[in-house]
């Protein structure tokens, strides 16, 4: 299964600026929605809150009316919560249940684990190792030129796939874009594959000389 996440954040120091909202969803391997968490986040003291106005401007995020908020819950509350779906879904007798998913993620890994939800907890259920990264998928396109230099955020990848386009910068409105992507490069690469496929033996040799020609 996957578990794709995204955060909103006060800024781009997770030692520094606060989690406020983060978003995640459990896909199985046909990627098939299974379940979702929707968090508004907020520190134990709400004295303790950091932001900068760059990142507010970006998110869209009016802080009084976020901690005002009743379903804006503490970084404990939500790291229950999150415990909960991780632990609701788990596959029997397997110890990595899910494969971490979404765009440039170890910017949201660090504010979870730094904020939300321990590594070591993490790491329980969500693999350590395997990972679903559309901005590294991407970059690795690029370099093979199979699409453009300059679509590379989020928001240039779902209008170069003519994807429509979803509320960008908020934690969930970024995932369901993103898992829109992923399909698109999955279906991509299929039709890439069936080209392949469909080159005769002598013309596929060709290109490989070409290619040596290069190297």
């Amino acid at each position: 299964m996957k578990l794709w996440f995204d955060c909103e954040t006060g800024g781009l120091d997770p030692k520094t600026h606060s989690l406020l909202t983060a978003y995640f969803a459990v896909y199985d391997e046909n990627d098939n929605f299974i379940d979702d968490l929707d968090l508004q986040l907020k520190p134990e003291n709400e004295s303790d809150i950091v932001v900068t106005p760059g990142a507010m401007n970006v998110n869209g995020i009016n802080l009084e009316e976020h901690l005002a908020d009743s379903n804006t819950v503490t970084y404990a509350e939500g790291n229950k919560k999150l415990l909960a779906l991780l632990n609701k879904h788990k596959i029997p007798r397997k110890r990595s249940h899910y494969i971490p998913s979404g765009h440039n993620i170890l910017f949201d890994l660090n504010f979870i684990w730094e904020q939300l939800t321990p590594r070591e907890d993490w790491e329980k259920t969500v693999h350590y190792g395997k990972k679903m990264d559309t901005y590294i998928v991407c970059t690795f396109l690029q370099d093979m030129g199979i699409i453009p230099e300059d679509v590379a955020k989020l928001t240039q990848l779902v209008e170069y796939f003519g994807i429509p386009m979803g509320k960008a910068h908020t934690a969930r409105g970024d995932i369901e874009m993103n898992i829109e992507v992923y399909k698109a490069i999955k279906s991509l690469m299929q039709v890439k594959k069936a080209e392949i496929a469909n080159i005769s033996t002598n013309s596929l040799l060709e290109i490989i000389e070409q290619w040596k020609e290069h190297f």
